[in-house]
């Protein structure tokens, strides 16, 4: 399923383009964004079907066309990128990839502590 890439990213900027209706456009708020990357390996183009028939779709590509992000539509955070957010967040700018993944974690939170509350237990 990974391949090394036609050519390296090493220490590369790149445009992504976000598909409209992905987790990722919502986060971002944008339709194309600029991401660093160190990566020399993406999901191989004869390989990606696969991903598509188990749920996986197509979040972002980049200028060639690579896939750069992939998600699942019915979980609610599960993105996988080919670039690194971390290389991209400061702690007074924090990248959106982690401010999407902790409100998924703060709505889990508070839908168990929900449920507890139902059923006359306190939340933990």
């Amino acid at each position: 399923m990974i391949t090394l890439l036609a050519c390296s990213l090493l220490d590369q900027t790149i445009d992504v383009e976000l598909a409209a209706d992905s987790i990722l456009a919502r986060l971002y708020g944008s339709p194309r964004v600029i991401e660093y990357t160190t990566c020399s390996y993406g999901l191989a183009p004869e390989m990606q079907h696969i991903a598509s028939e188990h749920g996986m779709r197509v979040a972002a590509t980049d200028d060639t066309g690579e896939v750069r992000a992939i998600e699942r539509g019915d979980h609610p955070f599960f993105v996988g990128t080919l670039y690194q957010p971390q290389l991209r967040s400061a702690p007074g700018a924090p990248h959106p990839v982690f401010v999407g993944l902790l409100d998924a974690a703060g709505a889990a939170e508070q839908q168990v502590g929900a449920g507890d509350a139902r059923r006359g237990r306190p939340g933990e």
